[in-house]
């Protein structure tokens, strides 16, 4: 009977509040993440200049004409291997614990409030950021390496000429430099994007505004990249100074790096980058967690048991 039916008709045949497998959650948020590497090619460029924007002091204008004088079209892109690796192990690892640990209490407790939501949402992201903060900091330095002084640049070709590099240069540990500030951020991150995600899902069905779907995904991830970008902007300026060090002494921690970046730039200056910041991050936050959804609601069709 239900070969006969449309696709929207046969998600009415499964529980939506099923339990997946852990692994097949890793394995659905390693494809999220194949997804979104579509998403960070495409917005490759905005997150370069956010970056850019972050080391040199300036506004969105001036760092991409002097991106394009000094490295042309190419200096747009430079940094795209570290970043697509950081977006293979970072998501999968994200998405893996988040969605594991939101089926597991859901399945507890029942409908989950959203205090739980953003408590969920930023222990997956400590994971997630742990996970990819080698890919983070290589990604961090390539950009910025062209705005260095050719003494001072580390001259990374790829991601894996950077893992080697810091390896035999900076020891294990130089790996997880900046990785306190990474899962800050990742922390944030996670605990307003999917917590915020799941919870609008959750409200505009309540209400009867939207129904399952793309449109309800997208409208979602959205909202939820918002207020991701405002409240991990500040934390994303302060890690990249931290990554990007090059004075001989030790690098800043993240409260100290904050203080010194406001009392001496001022408080909007926590902010900078923020439009590029956005706008590279809803489209991956829709194509994300569009994808996710439906590769959760095609496992439940073809995997688990219907209603009864």
């Amino acid at each position: 009977m239900s070969s006969l039916l449309g696709y929207d008709s046969m998600l009415f045949l499964v529980k939506q509040d099923q339990t997946i497998p852990p692994y097949v959650n890793f394995i659905i948020g390693g494809v999220s993440g194949s997804c979104r590497c579509i998403g960070q090619t495409c917005t490759h460029p905005l997150d370069a200049t956010k970056i850019r924007m972050q080391i040199l002091k300036s506004s969105l204008r001036d760092t991409i004409c002097k991106t394009f004088q000094q490295h042309g079209v190419r200096g747009f892109y430079v940094g795209w291997t570290p970043a697509i690796l950081r977006q293979l192990t970072y998501t999968t690892a994200r998405l893996g614990v988040y969605n594991t640990l939101y089926d597991l209490t859901s399945s507890y407790v029942g409908r989950l409030n959203y205090p739980i939501m953003v408590t969920i949402g930023m222990f997956s992201g400590i994971c997630g950021a742990l996970v990819g903060t080698p890919a983070d900091l290589i990604y961090v330095r390539m950009v910025g390496d062209a705005q260095l002084p050719p003494e001072k640049r580390r001259n990374y070709r790829h991601v894996f000429h950077g893992l080697s590099d810091i390896w035999k240069t900076e020891g294990v540990q130089g790996l997880w430099r900046g990785a306190l500030p990474t899962m800050t951020r990742g922390m944030i991150v996670n605990g307003a994007q999917l917590g915020t995600y799941s919870r609008a899902k959750m409200m505009w069905k309540d209400t009867g505004l939207f129904e399952e779907g793309i449109l309800l995904s997208f409208c979602s991830a959205m909202l939820s990249g918002f207020v991701m970008s405002v409240l991990s902007v500040p934390v994303d300026v302060a890690k990249t100074r931290i990554q990007t060090w090059t004075l001989p002494s030790k690098p800043p921690g993240i409260i100290t790096a904050i203080a010194t970046i406001v009392r001496t730039e001022g408080v909007t200056s926590m902010w900078r980058g923020f439009l590029p910041y956005y706008s590279r991050a809803a489209p991956n936050a829709v194509i994300t967690m569009v994808t996710l959804d439906k590769l959760r609601q095609i496992y439940r069709i073809l995997f688990l048991p219907p209603i009864e």
